[in-house]
C-alpha cells in the first residue's frame, strides 16, 4: 500500500496503534470506504481522512474481509499491517462508535485550554433589499441593530473574548443594509484597542467603491462569500430585488472587482436547483470572461438546502459534481489557500458548526439574543448581551453533546458530518448518507486525477 493523502495528524495521535495483537481477529473499521476504478484502489479512512492505494492483491484480501473476520496471520500474509496500525482495520472487538466520540471529547479538551469566545456571528439587520425564492428567513420579522445595542455589542466582545484576535462575521439578512453599524461596532473595537478581523455572507448589491475601501481599512474584511444564481436572466428572478434598476447581477459583477481591488477575497456560492443548472455551463463561461485571472476570486456551486430533501436530490449532486469538473478544465478557482496552508478534508469534525462550539462562538441577533445557529435565529435563544444567559437549562441543552442516533451509528460518515440528527439540526436529510457517498467518490476520483477538489464549509443561501 501508499499513502496517497495524509490523515490528521491529532487524531491519528489518539487512534493509531503500535503493537498488534496476534490472538485477535479483525475486520474493515465501519469508518472505511472503498473505492475502485480502472484498475486502481483505494482505500479511505473517514475517521483521519487518510487515503491509500492499493495492490491488487491487498485489495482482494480487503474484500474478504468485508464477509467475515480474518486472523492475524491473514493480515501479515497480505501486508495489510499498516492498515490495521491506522485503524482502517480494527479487532473485531472495538467499538468505533465508542472510539469516535472518546476522540472527539479528548481534542476538544486539548483545544479547550483558551478562555473566552474568539469568534462572533454579528447579524447588524434581518432586513435585505432582495426577496430570494428560496429564502429560510421568509417568515423572520425584519429588526435593525441600533447605535445604543451595537456599543453595547462592543462592551460584550471586551468582555467576553480571548487575548488573540477577535473574528467578526457580518451576516443577516443583507448586512450591508446597515453598514453604519458594521462601521460603528468596528470602530469602537479599534478605539479600545482590541485586534480583529472579520469576513461576510452578502449579496453585494449594496457595495460601492468607497465601502469597499472603508471595508479593507476598518472592517479588516479578510473575505467574503457573494451568493450568486447563475446567468443574468437566472439571477435576477432568482434575487427578486425590490428595486432591480439599482440592485442586479450587473451592480454585483462591479461589487466584487471593488472588493478584489482591495485584496478582499471573494468566494462565489451559485446557488443549484433543476431549475437552473441547465444555464450553468453558460454562466461558468461568463465568470471566465469576467474574472479570468483574478486570484482574489473563486466560485463553487452548491445546491440549495431545500434541494436535498426533494426527491431528485442525488440526481442533482451528481450533476453538480460533473459540472464542478468542468469548472476546473476551465481554470476557474474553486477555493482560496489560507495562510496556514491548503484548507484539509481530512480531520475529524471536532465542531460541526458554531452551535457545536457554543463556549468559543456566539450569534447575537439585531437585538441583541444569543443565538446557538445562524438558520434559527428565533427559536434557539438562551440569552442576551445585556444580561448574558437567561435560560440555563437551555443554555446547558445545547452544551451537552448528543448522543449519536442509531442511524448516525451505522454510518461510515459519522466522523465527517455530526451527530445531532435528533436535535432538529436543519442540516440533516434524509438521504445524507447516499449524499455523502457521491462527495466522496467524486473527491476520490479526482484524487486519481491528480486534484483535491474539496468544497469547503459555506454560509448557506441569502
Amino acid at each position: 500500500m501508499k499513502v496517497i493523502k495524509n490523515g490528521s495528524t491529532g487524531t491519528a495521535k489518539i487512534i493509531y496503534r503500535k503493537k498488534l495483537s496476534s490472538e485477535a481477529e479483525y475486520r474493515l473499521s465501519l469508518f472505511t470506504y472503498l473505492y475502485s476504478e480502472n484498475g486502481r484502489y483505494l482505500v479511505r479512512s473517514t475517521f483521519t481522512g487518510e487515503t491509500a492505494e492499493l495492490t491488487e492483491q491487498e485489495w482482494n484480501a480487503v474484500q474478504q474481509m468485508k464477509n467475515a473476520p480474518v486472523s492475524y496471520d491473514f493480515i501479515a500474509e497480505n501486508g495489510l499491517e499498516q492498515l490495521a496500525m491506522s485503524r482502517i482495520i480494527v479487532e473485531t472487538g472495538y467499538d468505533d462508535v465508542k472510539q469516535y466520540q472518546q476522540t472527539v471529547f479528548l481534542m476538544k479538551t486539548m483545544a479547550g485550554n483558551k478562555n473566552g469566545i474568539n469568534s462572533y456571528v454579528i447579524l447588524p439587520t434581518t432586513g435585505c433589499n432582495a426577496r430570494c425564492v428560496y429564502c429560510y428567513e421568509e417568515s423572520y420579522a425584519v429588526k435593525t441593530m441600533t447605535p445604543e445595542t451595537a456599543d453595547r455589542v462592543v462592551d460584550y466582545i471586551c468582555e467576553t473574548r480571548h487575548d488573540d484576535t477577535v473574528k467578526l462575521r457580518w451576516f443577516g439578512g443583507e448586512p450591508l443594509a446597515n453598514a453604519k453599524i458594521i462601521s460603528r461596532i468596528c470602530s469602537g473595537l479599534r478605539d479600545r484597542g482590541v485586534p480583529y478581523k472579520s469576513s461576510m455572507v452578502t449579496n453585494a448589491s449594496l457595495m460601492t467603491k468607497e465601502l469597499a475601501h472603508e471595508a479593507k481599512e476598518l472592517w479588516n474584511l479578510i473575505g467574503v462569500q457573494v451568493s450568486l444564481d447563475g446567468i443574468k436572466e437566472d439571477y435576477g428572478i432568482r434575487k427578486n430585488y425590490y428595486s432591480p434598476e439599482k440592485h442586479n447581477y450587473d451592480v454585483v459583477m462591479k461589487s466584487i472587482h471593488y472588493l478584489t481591488d482591495e485584496g478582499i477575497k471573494v468566494r462565489c456560492r451559485v446557488n443549484v436547483d433543476m431549475e437552473n443548472i441547465g444555464h450553468i455551463p453558460e454562466f461558468l463561461n461568463e465568470m471566465k470572461a469576467e474574472f479570468g485571472g483574478n486570484e482574489n476570486v473563486a466560485l463553487y456551486l452548491a445546491p440549495l438546502s431545500r434541494e436535498q430533501r426533494r426527491e431528485r436530490a442525488l440526481e442533482l449532486l451528481t450533476e453538480i459534481l460533473r459540472l464542478t469538473d468542468m469548472q476546473y478544465s476551465m481554470g476557474i478557482r474553486h477555493s482560496f489557500k489560507s495562510s496556514k496552508g491548503a484548507k484539509k478534508d481530512t480531520h475529524i469534525r471536532v465542531n460541526y458548526c458554531m452551535a457545536d462550539s457554543m463556549n468559543k462562538s456566539v450569534l447575537i441577533t439585531p437585538d441583541g439574543l444569543f443565538n446557538n445557529c445562524e438558520h434559527l435565529p428565533e427559536t434557539q435563544t438562551w440569552g442576551n448581551i445585556f444580561d448574558g444567559i437567561t435560560d440555563k437549562a437551555k443554555f446547558d441543552e445545547l452544551c451537552t453533546a448528543p448522543k449519536v442516533d442509531v442511524k448516525c451509528a451505522e454510518c461510515p460518515f459519522l466522523p465527517e458530518c455530526t451527530p445531532f440528527f435528533k436535535t432538529g439540526c436543519p442540516g440533516w436529510f434524509e438521504k445524507c448518507r447516499e449524499y455523502k457517498g457521491i462527495e466522496t467518490e467524486h473527491r476520490l476520483h479526482s484524487l486519481l486525477e491528480g486534484r483535491n477538489n474539496v468544497t469547503d464549509d459555506d454560509d448557506g443561501e441569502i
